[in-house]
C-alpha cells in the first residue's frame, strides 16, 4: 500500500508552467540582441549592451535556465502526485512509463521535422552583423533528412540531439527524470518519511554531479519531495506575508549569477557551503532551481494569494507551454534575422522581434496543441492500454486457454 499524500491544488501550476515558457522566449530574444545580459561581459561593437540588467536583482524574467529548472521541478511534482493518488500504484507507474515516450516523443518528432523542412526551404540567413548574434548560427548547417528522421524517432529523446531544434537538449532529461521518479516511488513510496529521505538524498547526490543530465535529473526529485509536504490552505495574514516573502526571495534566486553585482552575498554563501560542507554543485544551475522550488512552495502555501494563476487565460497559457517551447526557436530566428537586418541591433529591432515572436509563437502553438499535442496524449493512452490489456498466452487463466484452444 502506498502512502497517499495530502490533497493538493495543482491547477495554479499550469499558469506557472506557461510563465516559464514565456520566460524562455524572453531569454533567447535578449541573448540575440543583448548577450551581455546572460554572459556578464560587455559586447564590443554593439550599440546595445545590457550589462546593467545583468547586474540587477531583477533578471529572473529572462533567465531561461531558471525556466528549464522549473519545468523539471513541476514535472517531478505532477508526475509523482498523479501516480500516488492511484489505488494501484504499480499499475499506474507501469502505465505512465509506457505512455511517456510517445507523449513526449510525438510532439518532439514533429518539431524536428518542421525544423528540417524550414532549413531546406532556405528561410534562415545569418544577418550581416558583427559580432554575429549567438542564436543566428544553430540552423546554418546543411540539413539532412535521414539525420532529422533519426533525431525525430529517437535521437532527441534518447541522446539529447538538438540539431534541428536547439531547445531539445532538455527532452532527454525530461524522459530520464520521469522514469527516475517513477522508479523511486515504486521502491520507496510506501512510506512517506522514507520517500522524503530518498528524494533529499537523490537530489543532493545527483545535483552535485559533473554530468549535466544527472544534475538536472535531481530536480525531478526536488519536485517529488513536495508531494510529502502537507500545505495548509488557511488564508491568514501571516501566511500570506510569508508566502509573498518566499516568492520574492525565490524570484531573486531565480536570477542568480555568480558574476552579478547583485549576488555577492549569495555567491559568498555558496562558496562557503562548497568549501566547508563539501556540497559543490554547479551553483549557476542549482541556485536558480532552489529559487524555483521556493516559488512553488510559496504558491502552494497560500491558495487565495495566487488565484490569478487559476484564471482561464493562465490555464490556457499552461496548456500551450509545451508547444510554445518546441516552436518558438523557429519563429525567433526568422524574426531576429529579419528585424536585425532592417533595423540593426537596436531597441526597436529587439522590441519588434520579441513582440512578433510572442504573437506568432502563441498563435501557432494553439494549433500545434490542438493537432499535435492532444494527439500525442491520445496515442500514448492507446499504446499504454494496448500493452497493459494484452497478455501473453502463458499469463491467461486456464479456462481462457482452453476456450482459445478449442477455437
Amino acid at each position: 500500500m502506498n502512502a497517499i499524500p495530502p490533497t493538493m491544488n495543482l491547477s495554479k501550476l499550469d499558469g506557472l508552467r506557461g510563465i516559464a515558457a514565456t520566460i524562455v522566449i524572453f531569454s533567447h530574444t535578449l541573448f540575440w540582441f543583448l548577450p551581455a545580459v546572460h554572459l556578464g561581459e560587455r559586447t564590443k561593437g554593439r550599440p546595445l549592451d545590457g550589462i546593467e540588467l545583468f547586474n540587477s536583482p531583477f533578471s529572473f524574467f529572462y533567465r531561461g535556465g531558471f525556466s528549464v529548472s522549473m519545468f523539471f521541478i513541476l514535472s517531478g511534482l505532477v508526475l509523482t502526485y498523479s501516480i500516488s493518488r492511484k489505488s494501484d500504484v504499480l499499475s499506474a507507474i507501469r502505465k505512465s512509463t509506457l505512455k511517456r515516450y510517445i507523449r513526449l516523443g510525438f510532439p518532439v518528432a514533429i518539431s524536428v521535422l518542421i525544423g528540417c523542412l524550414l532549413m531546406y526551404a532556405g528561410v534562415y540567413e545569418a544577418p550581416d552583423i558583427s559580432p554575429l548574434p549567438v542564436l543566428s548560427a544553430p540552423y546554418s548547417f546543411a540539413p539532412n533528412w535521414l539525420v532529422a528522421i533519426k533525431d525525430a524517432l529517437y535521437g532527441a529523446l534518447l541522446f539529447g540531439d538538438s540539431r534541428y531544434n536547439y531547445v531539445l537538449w532538455t527532452i532527454q532529461i525530461e524522459l530520464i527524470g520521469s522514469i527516475a521518479v517513477f522508479a523511486g516511488y515504486a521502491l520507496f513510496g510506501t512510506n512517506k518519511n522514507i520517500f522524503r529521505i530518498f528524494c533529499v538524498v537523490a537530489f543532493l547526490a545527483l545535483s552535485a554531479s559533473a554530468n549535466k543530465v544527472a544534475m538536472y535529473t535531481s530536480l525531478f526529485f526536488l519536485g517529488a519531495l513536495l508531494t510529502t509536504i502537507e500545505f495548509s490552505q488557511q488564508s491568514t495574514p501571516a501566511r500570506k506575508v510569508l508566502s509573498i516573502a518566499g516568492l520574492i526571495f525565490g524570484l531573486y534566486l531565480a536570477g542568480f549569477h555568480s558574476a552579478s553585482d547583485s549576488y555577492t552575498a549569495v555567491t559568498a554563501f555558496t562558496k562557503f557551503i562548497s568549501q566547508n560542507v563539501g556540497y559543490a554543485p554547479s551553483w549557476l544551475a542549482i541556485a536558480p532551481a532552489l529559487g524555483g522550488f521556493l516559488i512553488v512552495i510559496s504558491i502552494l502555501s497560500s491558495d487565495s494569494t495566487y488565484s490569478a494563476l487559476d484564471s482561464r487565460p493562465m490555464k490556457w497559457l499552461g496548456k500551450l507551454s509545451f508547444s510554445v517551447y518546441l516552436l518558438h526557436t523557429f519563429v525567433l530566428v526568422i524574426a531576429g534575422q529579419f528585424f536585425s537586418k532592417h533595423f540593426g541591433m537596436t531597441l526597436a529591432a529587439l522590441a519588434l522581434t520579441l513582440s512578433s515572436t510572442l504573437l506568432i509563437t502563441f498563435t501557432l502553438s494553439y494549433f500545434y496543441y490542438k493537432k499535435v499535442d492532444l494527439l500525442s496524449i491520445a496515442l500514448a493512452e492507446k499504446f499504454a492500454n494496448a500493452c497493459i490489456t494484452h497478455k501473453p498466452a502463458s499469463q491467461l487463466p486456464a479456462s481462457t486457454l482452453n476456450v482459445q484452444t478449442e477455437k
